[in-house]
């Protein structure tokens, strides 16, 4: 009986027993950042080196979204802001090397991380707001006359909070997605370019590789874009939840 395997784009074969292809990404990516934070903080100085300026450069720009959308109270989110950050932004440029995928091209990483937002900025607005953080799903006060308007508010209240989820984690998988589709058709080319015998089919897949630099850039600008928007859009959602009562 043959063995069935995972078929990943772009990837080779692992044959790891009991890990998923997308997990195994994912271990490689929090290695990587746990072993690279370790030779950062070793060799920290006063003279910053690449790494180290390119690392404090994004707690930097980080720490000031989230002191300007929370306020005084940023500072107890930094390390969770910073860690979406980086997690995300290295797991969608570790697709654009050969073998490797994006953990991010897969929708259980993506939501797994949508859902952990949700739920823990929700909890955050329980904590710090008590019962009074529900009453933004309630809407304005109206008069009592008005009460189907108010159930429908309420109503729409509900379902915009529960897409927040769905529409954060779908954004970065479709996009990171096809960034991997592309490399995929690409890595597709290289093989028939190599390995045809006919050279039609040769011609045929050379002007697409001549492609392959810049799609490795629109990969790494999209890659760091969509770190950034799902960092600023968690940002947004924890302000609005832990400073709902000022609203």
């Amino acid at each position: 009986m043959e063995e069935s395997h995972t078929i990943v784009p772009e990837s080779i074969i692992y044959n790891i027993p009991y890990i998923d292809p997308n997990l195994l990404m994912s271990f490689i990516t929090w290695g990587i950042l746990i072993l690279g934070s370790w030779i950062i903080i070793r060799k920290a100085s006063l003279q910053p080196g690449a790494l180290q300026l390119g690392l404090e450069s994004i707690f930097t720009y980080v720490f000031d979204l989230s002191d300007q959308v929370i306020g005084a109270d940023a500072r107890r989110y930094y390390p969770l802001f910073v860690g979406l950050f980086l997690f995300i932004l290295l797991s969608n440029i570790l697709g654009l090397i050969p073998g490797l995928t994006s953990p991010t091209a897969n929708p259980n990483t993506t939501f797994g991380l949508a859902i952990a937002v949700f739920i823990y900025y929700n909890f955050e607005g329980f904590r710090k707001q008590g019962f009074k953080y529900f009453q933004q799903f309630l809407g304005p006060k109206l008069p009592w006359y008005l009460f189907p308007v108010k159930i429908l508010l309420f109503v729409t209240e509900v379902i915009s909070a529960f897409t927040r989820p769905f529409s954060l984690g779908l954004r970065l998988f479709c996009n990171i997605f096809s960034k991997e589709l592309f490399l995929t058709v690409l890595a597709i080319l290289l093989g028939q370019f190599l390995l045809s015998p006919v050279l039609f089919d040769k011609w045929f897949s050379l002007g697409p590789l001549l492609l392959r630099p810049f799609i490795l850039l629109l990969g790494l600008i999209l890659g760091i874009i969509q770190a950034v928007v799902f960092t600023l859009l968690s940002i947004s959602y924890v302000g609005g939840a832990v400073n709902a009562a000022k609203h």
